[in-house]
């Protein structure tokens, strides 16, 4: 009983569905009302962009540009339509734009004859302009270029060196250059090939949205065996007085180059431009330039090296010897306080760390005291065996001078004067 039920229910369903779409059928076939509709985003195409020019002025990018229509016809042919029956333009060398927000009606060119725009008379856009802009950038490469063992590949010479980038001052201020990228193998020589160029901003990013004065730029690529040269630091002057030249080099010890085959056979090795000594007062690092010959390109590294300057100042150590006391008259007795004599001496480091006491000679001549007292005096110091040492102090001994005195065995003859 209930499935028959059931099976009712079902049929009653079926019915009011079918009933439905046989009066939809019916509504929009036969009676075909007429209703309105909003085609939205229709796109709008904007004609004689260069006419802004003119005015020093360009499209701010990143705009798109599109209408909503309020269109009204029959239900077939609403549901029919599309939004690329539509042809909107606007034409911009039909107005006089100012920098910024600019309001401007359409132009409805096309449309289908089945519907009618009623919103027709009231269509416009915004566009926003801003100030049109060219510069120069230079043509940098991006070519690899892998060229057979033992020949070097020069960096790529372009013609021309530089190209005009133009349009919206926001975007061209983001150019920073122009690269021609490419790839070439096997080389073995010289290669002059046109490449296709692309604007980028400092982070080698494509900037798209300007135009570039030519799209592509010739390069010149010098390909030779070539040879690898040793790097000459030259130098001039001389230090100040209490400084010396503790080395001076650079990591870049050799560099890569190439050209005409009898100028590469002249030359032995690649010189910096001089260094003059007299200016350096302390370690530093001094980016110099090389000197490289008309003709001659270079392989590999830069045209300037870093040269690592180390400079050594004086320094001063003090040292405690012995000493020996000299010249002592006979019957005076003279007593030093210290036995040792402390000194300071001044040099550099290699030559201070390889003294020992046995570089030096210290004596303290007392052959001058002959009454009781008490004095000071320095020691006489010498060094034995080394060169550019200084002598700056001697510490002073003090010296504590008596006469012996006689003991009771001892005879005292006095001299008796002659009658």
């Amino acid at each position: 009983m209930d499935n028959w039920k059931n099976k009712q229910k079902i049929i009653v369903q079926l019915v009011c569905l079918l009933l439905s779409l046989g009066l939809w059928i019916y509504v929009t076939n036969i009676e075909n009302p007429i209703k309105s509709y909003e085609l939205s985003r229709v796109p709008v195409e904007i004609k004689n962009t260069d006419s802004l020019k003119d005015a020093g002025l360009a499209l701010s990018p990143n705009q798109e540009f599109y209408v909503n229509l309020k269109i009204e016809g029959n239900s077939q042919d609403l549901f029919s339509v599309d939004k690329s029956d539509f042809t909107i333009t606007v034409d911009l060398s039909e107005f006089v734009l100012k920098k910024g927000e600019n309001k401007i009606a359409v132009n409805i060119e096309n449309a289908p004859s089945t519907v009618k725009i009623k919103n027709s008379n009231g269509l416009t856009i915004t566009i926003n302009t801003e100030g049109y802009s060219t510069k120069e950038v230079p043509v940098k490469s991006k070519i690899d270029v892998i060229s057979k063992s033992s020949y070097y590949v020069a960096t790529p010479i372009f013609s021309p060196e530089t190209i005009v980038v133009s349009g919206p001052e926001s975007l061209v201020n983001t150019v920073t250059k122009v690269i021609a990228e490419g790839e070439e193998s096997n080389a073995v020589k010289t290669i002059v090939k046109n490449y296709i160029v692309t604007p980028v901003d400092e982070n080698d990013k494509e900037v798209t949205g300007v135009q570039l004065s030519q799209k592509w730029a010739e390069a010149t690529i010098e390909i030779n065996e070539g040879k690898t040269v040793p790097i000459k630091i030259n130098t001039t002057g001389t230090l100040a007085n209490g400084l010396k030249l503790k080395s001076i080099s650079s990591s870049t010890t050799e560099i890569g180059i190439t050209g005409p085959e009898d100028n590469l056979n002249s030359i032995n090795e690649i010189g910096t431009e001089v260094i003059n000594l007299s200016e350096i007062k302390d370690s530093t690092n001094i980016e110099v330039a090389l000197g490289i010959p008309d003709g001659i390109l270079i392989h590999n590294g830069e045209n300037s090296i870093t040269v690592n300057i180390v400079i050594e100042k004086l320094q001063t150590r003090e040292f405690t010897i012995d000493y020996s006391m000299i010249g002592q008259q006979e019957g005076i007795t003279v007593v030093p306080d210290n036995t040792k004599v402390t000194i300071t001496v001044s040099g550099f480091e290699d030559v201070l760390n390889s003294l020992t006491e046995a570089n030096f000679t210290a004596e303290l001549d007392v052959s001058e005291y002959a009454e009781d007292g008490e004095f000071t005096k320095k020691p006489t110091v010498n060094l034995v065996g080394v060169d550019n040492v200084i002598i700056d102090t001697v510490s002073d001994i003090k010296l504590t001078v008596t006469k012996d005195v006689p003991t009771n065995g001892d005879v005292v003859e006095e001299e008796v004067p002659q009658q």
